[in-house]
This record gives structure tokens, C-alpha cells and sequence, in this order.
């Protein structure tokens, strides 16, 4: 039995497959990090512009006080009650190369044992989902981030929009991934430069759940970015967060990790932007057709 990290018994949700209506319906399931109400807030705004004709839609907070009431769990169960028979997971998260998109994985049966640390403090085997259930890939490098993105840097004031971009993502624990984040951002970073015309856009990784020694040099290459930018520019440079929600990362640990840099800091999350809807159809639908 799943606890924390979501494991409904078998007997429980098979019960509720038996009991569901007759109709079949591909139920939708958007999983999201999760930590407190205003991190979660704007996800919840996010789910809300999502329109799925297949079947109902529900959000799963991974972490955080919600988790107990809106987790994994409480989610599936919610979503086999109102019908469906097979169910689409869509990680609302920045990159497919995580332990927490493997979790997502994990929790829908498609991998066999938790990933990394996470293994080490929730034990391995996942019981098989009741229900059928299919991952999508996260945004890695999809268009729609790029729209985001490009939504927030039109919306600073001209003089902002003639300076360099930095993108700053989360990035991954495992050493193994980070070739796999540099590889989305970068192509994600061009195609936003293409549309808006920015003079340069770069990306770095806080790795902020790396031990302390590796996100300290993570943090120094970002400075020295931020540095190498200003100097060709002759001007500061701004730095927008690629993360989907807001929280002490946005609001403390990058603006302390900035301090005494030439930056213009802006830190407005992903969500609840449009795009991310239209990316979470479009992941859903191609999924669910058979073109993933």
C-alpha cells in the first residue's frame, strides 16, 4: 500500500472500477511539485483553463500539506469515481530528466522502483494501478514553453527588453540529468530569442536540491554568466525563473544567489499562463492518440 508517495490497496480502487459509471472515460491527471497554498494556487488556476472532453481532470500535489487531501491517492480515486476507466498523467513540471518525473512514473506502473533517494526513504515496487495510466513527457523543450516565457518578457517595459535574458531552472540532483536540462533550455532559450529578438538569452541551473558543494559551484557558473552577459552588453542583465509556480526559491534563495550583480530579477512563475493549458491539451490529446 502506497502512503505518502501515493498506493492506493488494490481491492479499494478496484472496487471503485467496478462501481464506476458504464460510460469509459480517460480521466486526465495533471501532477504537479506541490508545497503551500501560494505555490499551488496558481497550478489550481493553471487546471482550470484545461479543456478535456474525454473524461474528468483532477491534480495531484506531489509534496506538501495538500498532498494528504489532493496527492496521488486522493486524485485517482476522485477520478475513477467519476468514470474513468484509463487515465492520462500529465507532470506539470519543467523537465523530464528529475526523480520526480520519475516518481510520476513510478506511481503510474511504468518503472519498477523509485529513482535515487527517493528510493532510500520509501522503499522499491509499486503495486500495479487498477486502472490503466499513461505518462506524458514534462515541458522540456516544448513550444508552449517558449510562448510562456516569451509572455513574460513582453510584458517588462522596453528598456528591460533591450538588455540580455537568463533563464534559471531548478535543474536536477543527479549529475546524469544535467546534460538533458541544458539541452531543453538551450533550445527553448533560442526559439524565445528568435521570436522576440533578444539580444542574447543563456541558461544556468541552481541545482538546488544537489548537496551544498554542487549547487555552490551551480550558483558561481551562474554568476559568471550573469557577469560575461553584462560585459557584452554594457548593461545588466535580466533574469526571469523557469520554474512553474511561485515560492522561497522565486521569492528568497535566487534573489540571495543574485545579490550584488548587475540583474534586473523578475520573478513571475509559469502559472497560471495560458500556454501551459494549451500544452497540457495538446501533451494529453497526442498521448491518448497514440503519438507521443
Amino acid at each position: 500500500m502506497r502512503t505518502a508517495f501515493g498506493i492506493i490497496t488494490r481491492v479499494s480502487l478496484a472496487a471503485l472500477v467496478l462501481a464506476a459509471p458504464a460510460a469509459a472515460q480517460t480521466g486526465l491527471l495533471i501532477v504537479a511539485h506541490g508545497a503551500g497554498p501560494e505555490w499551488n494556487g496558481p497550478v489550481r488556476e493553471t487546471a482550470a483553463q484545461v479543456r478535456w472532453d474525454h473524461g474528468p481532470i483532477e491534480v495531484a500535489f506531489l509534496m506538501g500539506a495538500e498532498s494528504a487531501t489532493s496527492g496521488w491517492d486522493s486524485a485517482l480515486t476522485r477520478l475513477v469515481s467519476a468514470g474513468a476507466r484509463n487515465v492520462v498523467v500529465v507532470p506539470l513540471m519543467v523537465s523530464s530528466f528529475g526523480e520526480h518525473y520519475d516518481q510520476v512514473r513510478y506511481l503510474a506502473g511504468e518503472v519498477a522502483e523509485l529513482p535515487g533517494a527517493l528510493a532510500a526513504h520509501h522503499g522499491h515496487g509499486a503495486a500495479s494501478p487498477a486502472v490503466p495510466m499513461r505518462v506524458t513527457p514534462a515541458l522540456d523543450a516544448a513550444p508552449e514553453l517558449a510562448e510562456a516565457i516569451a509572455a513574460r518578457w513582453t510584458g517588462l517595459g522596453a528598456e528591460d527588453r533591450r538588455r540580455p535574458l537568463l533563464l534559471v531552472a531548478h535543474g536536477p540532483t543527479d549529475e546524469s540529468a544535467v546534460a538533458g536540462w541544458h539541452l531543453s533550455l538551450g533550445s527553448v532559450g533560442a526559439l524565445v530569442q528568435r521570436r522576440e529578438g533578444i539580444r542574447e538569452v543563456r541558461a544556468a541551473l541552481l541545482r538546488d536540491d544537489a548537496p551544498a558543494e554542487v549547487r555552490a559551484a551551480a550558483v558561481a557558473a551562474m554568476r559568471d554568466t550573469v557577469l560575461a552577459l553584462a560585459a557584452r552588453a554594457a548593461d545588466s542583465v535580466v533574469v526571469l525563473p523557469v520554474m512553474i509556480s511561485t515560492g522561497a526559491i522565486t521569492a528568497v534563495r535566487i534573489p540571495r544567489d543574485l545579490e550584488g550583480l548587475p540583474v534586473r530579477y523578475v520573478r513571475l512563475p509559469l502559472a497560471p499562463l495560458p500556454p501551459l493549458a494549451r500544452w497540457i491539451e495538446t501533451s494529453a490529446a497526442r498521448l491518448l492518440a497514440g503519438t507521443r
